[in-house]
């Protein structure tokens, strides 16, 4: 495949055959063999007026997007301040210092595609896969889930014993065992977690082991924001009402009202705590304001950059 194929511009103008071929091509190649892709759905992403014809994989009980690459991305804010963004300051309650000291300093950057997961996970967890509540057939890394299939099976066994739906009660969103969750992912699963007492280091080996990665600071700015130069998602406007979710091009989730940051490989964090009645600026992509927060208090959004030679 060509690596100019994979950055946005082209990207865009490729034929659904050609970039479903390629997709393919890039969860064969660049994830651990013992991590097969359960299913693969193409996705259409409206944002604000824009689309993004691409594509999720069920991998290991994640769902992962791909995300083309783009060279030469403005991102961070200048200074001084834009004069729309002095104006902006002064709306949230704060100084056009104060607001550039709690932003990223502008610089101009290469993202290479990536394939990312939609939702983050806790630090504490890692989910292995899927398992189907009407057959228990487990979808995902199965050496990891071995140990555990007992476990499993005891905490949706006794809900599977009735041919009547009606005489079933509902699943609960969540069930533990252990070092096991369950969480409920549709209808007809729930996807497997396992708890670990591990540290960030520890958490990141584990991912460089199947070609995964936390993202860095800058890839961040560009999930969020997803390269343009607006303070929040939205523009650079304080809204009536802060929406449940950001908007960002690629169609990733990242929910405003959060107790946690998520992880980067450096020691800043991104999608910073957010509750009703801070200050807004904690969901500029741009933020980086100090975040006192125990790793373990924390969650992780992993990803798999693709670099071609």
């Amino acid at each position: 495949m060509a690596s100019q194929d994979l950055l946005m511009d082209n990207w865009r103008l490729l034929p659904d055959d050609r970039r479903r071929f390629i997709f393919e091509q890039l969860t064969r190649y660049f994830l651990s063999p013992l991590l097969a892709v359960d299913a693969l759905v193409p996705v259409s992403v409206s944002y604000f007026g824009q689309g993004l014809q691409t594509f999720d994989a069920l991998i290991g009980g994640e769902w992962l997007r791909f995300v083309p690459g783009q060279r030469h991305v403005k991102l961070g804010i200048e200074t001084p301040l834009p004069t729309e963004l002095a104006g902006l300051a002064e709306s949230l309650g704060l100084s056009s210092r104060e607001m550039r000291d709690q932003l990223s300093a502008p610089a101009v950057v290469d993202l290479p595609p990536m394939l990312v997961a939609r939702r983050s996970v806790a630090s504490d967890e890692e989910v292995i896969g899927q398992v189907n509540l009407t057959t228990q057939v487990f979808r995902g890394n199965h050496f990891a889930y071995v140990p555990y299939k007992p476990t499993v099976l005891s905490l949706i066994e006794p809900r599977t014993t009735s041919l009547d739906p009606a005489a079933q009660e509902p699943w609960p969103a969540v069930l533990t065992a252990g070092q096991v969750v369950l969480r409920l992912a549709s209808s007809h699963h729930y996807q497997v977690a396992l708890k670990h007492r591990w540290t960030k280091a520890a958490l990141v080996k584990q991912l460089g082991g199947f070609g995964f990665a936390l993202p860095t600071a800058r890839d961040y700015e560009w999930l969020l924001g997803g390269g343009f130069s607006q303070l929040f998602a939205w523009g650079n406007a304080v809204p009536e009402t802060v929406p449940a979710y950001l908007p960002n091009r690629f169609g990733l989730t990242f929910p405003t009202q959060r107790p946690s940051a998520e992880l980067t490989q450096g020691e800043e964090v991104a999608a910073v705590p957010y509750q009703k009645g801070d200050s807004l600026l904690k969901l500029s992509p741009f933020y980086r304001a100090a975040v006192e927060q125990p790793f373990e208090a924390q969650r992780y959004r992993k990803l798999v950059r693709i670099e071609l030679n």
